[in-house]
Order: structure tokens, then C-alpha cells, then sequence
């Protein structure tokens, strides 16, 4: 079985060799910093330089003052080169429109096989793509700094939708990730908890670079309220698996109180692809907590909880999650019976601090 999170078109289509992208990368680079050199232009510590380390998501000092081309060249590489690798390996896995030869007219299952899947974790289960030991036990017992949280609820992929959507996705926020995480906000604030919702479409004029505009959307929220703890960043999955040649779409879902329901994951970023993000195993802890609660309050509904080596801007707050709500194949029903026992889960555990 293939997990991945909905193929997309990046700019490697084009040179769709990485060595090629990448020799074409250092080209631009060098014919910029040529350029600069050459009319003697030296941008300062000001507007420019913030907007370089927020793209960047760096958090070190950096400046141009001082050094010739060659010393700007080998500084700045390696940090495109981080960015632009966890850029990749996410687009590949968990991002973007799937090519079609022919423009859909229709919903998304339209014409396709699809398969009703238990994914359900059965407890607490991890899949771990990092080398990093993971202890189910330690994570129970971490107490979390948290003090009376605002939860910030954001939407990276803000157009992914389901299955009645022409290709699972939507500019209308009554159908699409929105619509999810105005659920989650709902429920959340009748518990007494406090919630932003940043309805921002990140994906859109352009879906590639829509984590680097989401980072920024965080940030501005985070400045704007200190009481800010807790970031859901609420996404959709997308699975499927490859039989004889014939792609059949899986479709995560199981009966709770008689209602069909979406299965729903958790997505924790590590530090494990060489970005900062040093207290990473904290929002795993909250995740192994949400899990756990989850499963007393909605059993089976909860997927292993995926530890992955990219950042996924969650080196902002002590409890940053991505939360995958269902598949592109679920119904948008299912996936608001899933959102409301999100917000179950997350008021129970964040009632506690």
C-alpha cells in the first residue's frame, strides 16, 4: 500500500532530474549575486534580510555586509539546499494537485475503485521515519507547559476538500479545510478555551511555497497574541494503493455512535533533516496525550501517530500538530463527525494546564 498525500506538479516536473534542478538552481543564484556584485548593490540588515530568514525559516544571524560573492554563494546554499530538500520530500509525500491528462468534471471518485480501510491505530502505535528512539511511556508521563492555551487553528493546504469536490479540493470554505476547522473551533470554545482561526488560503494563488506562507501567517498570529500555545495546522490525507496496475483509492473510516466517521492522523515534525527545532519531543508528547484521549472518548478513530523528519513549522510553539482529518476519499459528513471528536480530545487534554 502507497501513503502518500496527494501527488503534486513542483517546479522538478520541469527538470525532472534532481541534479538538473539543482545545477539550474545555482545558475539563478550565481547570476543574482553576480548582479548585486557587479552594480555594487549590498542589501542591508533591514526588510530584505527578514524576509530571507523568514523564507528560509532560519533563526540565525545572517548578513551580506562584508563579503564577496564566493562567501555569500557558500552561506546561502546550504540553507536553500535545507529548505528546498524538506520542500521536496513534503511535496512528494503530503502535497499538491494531481496531474490529470484530462480536466475532471465531476467528484473525485468518479469513475474510480475505492476501498473502505480500518487504519485505526488499536492503541498507541508510531510511525517512526526518523532513526530517533521513540519511548511510548516517557512521552505519557512528560508534563506539558502549557498555561491556559489559546489554540491557533491554521490550514497549510487551506483548498484540500473530499470526495464530492471535482478533484478533492475547493476555494469554498464550506467544503473545504475550513469548514473542519470551523468545527474544531466551535467545539473547542464551548469547552471555555480560547481559539484563533486563521482562515487564510496558504495554497493559493500558488499551492508550491504554501508551508513558507503559512509559516508567516503563524508568526503574525503569535506576535499578535501571546497567549497563543497550541497550533493545528488541519489538513486532509490522501491514500491509495496500486492493485494490477489499478490505483484504488482507501478510504479511512469507522462507525462511531452508529455515524460514519474519518479516521484522522497526527503528524509530528522532528528536527531529524537538520532544521532547528529543538524541543520537538514535547509536541510529541501532546500528541501521545491527544492520542490517548481520543481513544477513550472515540475508539478507532485514531490512526499511529506519523514522526517525520521535516519541520513542518512546528518549531513555533511547544504544541504544534498537523492534523490529518480523513482522506480525499471520505465524504465531507464523515470528516465533521471526525472534527468534533478533535475537539473533544483536544478540550479534555488542554483542560488539564
Amino acid at each position: 500500500m502507497r501513503r502518500y498525500y496527494h501527488r503534486t506538479i513542483v517546479i522538478r516536473d520541469v527538470f525532472s532530474n534532481y541534479f538538473i534542478y539543482t545545477g539550474v538552481l545555482i545558475l539563478v543564484i550565481s547570476a543574482v549575486l553576480t548582479i548585486l556584485v557587479r552594480f555594487n548593490i549590498k542589501p542591508d540588515d533591514g526588510y530584505v534580510l527578514r524576509s530571507f530568514k523568514q523564507i528560509m525559516a532560519i533563526e540565525k544571524a545572517y548578513t551580506f555586509k562584508g563579503k564577496n560573492i564566493y562567501d555569500m554563494f557558500s552561506e546561502i546554499v546550504p540553507l536553500v539546499k535545507s529548505s528546498d530538500e524538506m520542500m521536496k520530500k513534503y511535496q512528494a509525500l503530503y502535497g499538491g494537485v494531481k496531474r490529470e491528462d484530462k480536466p475532471q468534471k465531476t467528484g473525485f471518485l468518479e469513475g474510480k475503485q475505492v476501498e473502505e480501510v480500518d487504519m485505526s491505530s488499536g492503541g498507541l502505535k508510531f510511525n517512526n521515519a526518523t532513526t530517533y528512539p521513540l519511548n511510548a511511556d516517557a512521552l505519557r508521563n512528560t508534563k506539558l507547559e502549557f498555561s491556559n492555551p489559546t489554540v491557533l487553528i491554521v490550514h497549510t493546504h487551506t483548498s484540500e476538500a473530499y470526495a464530492e469536490q471535482e478533484g478533492a479540493r475547493s476555494r469554498e470554505d464550506s467544503v473545504n479545510m475550513v469548514r473542519i476547522g470551523t468545527i474544531v473551533k466551535e467545539n473547542l470554545e464551548r469547552q471555555g478555551i480560547n481559539v484563533i482561526h486563521d482562515t487564510t488560503h496558504n495554497d493559493y494563488p500558488a499551492y508550491n511555497g504554501s508551508y513558507n506562507k503559512a509559516l508567516g501567517v503563524i508568526q503574525r498570529n503569535l506576535s499578535e497574541s501571546s497567549d497563543i500555545q497550541v497550533v493545528l495546522d488541519i489538513h486532509r490525507d490522501y491514500t491509495a494503493r496500486t492493485t494490477n496496475e489499478t490505483e484504488i483509492q482507501l478510504k479511512p473510516v469507522t462507525l462511531v455512535n452508529g455515524s460514519k466517521t474519518s479516521q484522522v492522523m497526527l503528524v509530528v515534525g522532528t528536527d531529524h533533516s537538520g532544521l532547528n527545532h529543538p524541543n520537538w519531543r514535547h509536541n510529541l508528547a501532546f500528541a501521545v496525550k491527544l492520542n490517548d484521549a481520543f481513544n477513550k472518548i472515540a475508539p478507532n478513530v485514531m490512526r499511529p501517530i506519523n514522526v517525520r523528519k521535516e519541520r513542518f513549522n512546528q518549531h513555533l510553539t511547544l504544541g504544534s500538530l498537523i492534523v490529518e482529518v480523513g482522506a480525499a476519499s471520505n465524504s465531507l459528513s464523515e470528516s465533521e463527525n471526525a472534527a468534533y471528536y478533535i475537539a473533544q480530545a483536544v478540550g479534555t487534554v488542554l483542560k488539564n494546564y
